[in-house]
């Protein structure tokens, strides 16, 4: 595979990755929206066991967002091993430059 190539795979990773960071950040400010907070503290409330539990729609929510925010910090940190992969290489060349892709869909 030419370097060119494998530049290609992980600009289209990084493109994916970003694209999920999106969609993610959609379903939590959905549920922020309706339950006026923030994910951060959600979580923190959440993982605390301090949310109320008494009502199976509730319980339910609160997993999904819980596991739409643990999604969104994973994806984040896969942007951010990509993203310096990427900025290693062409910071590491004096000859290299970074391509940013211009998408729009």
């Amino acid at each position: 595979m030419t370097t060119a190539a494998r530049r290609e795979m992980r600009a289209m990773t990084l493109e994916d990755v970003l694209r999920d960071i999106h969609a993610l950040n959609r379903e939590l400010e959905a549920f922020e929206e309706k339950y006026g907070l923030l994910s951060k503290d959600f979580y923190e409330l959440y993982v605390r066991g301090k949310l109320r539990d008494e009502e199976i729609e509730e319980i339910d929510e609160y997993g999904q967002w819980a596991a739409v925010y643990r999604m969104k910090q994973h994806r984040e940190s896969l942007y951010d091993e990509l993203i310096r992969e990427e900025l290693q290489a062409a910071l590491s060349s004096s000859e290299e430059t970074l391509a940013l892709p211009a998408t729009v869909k």
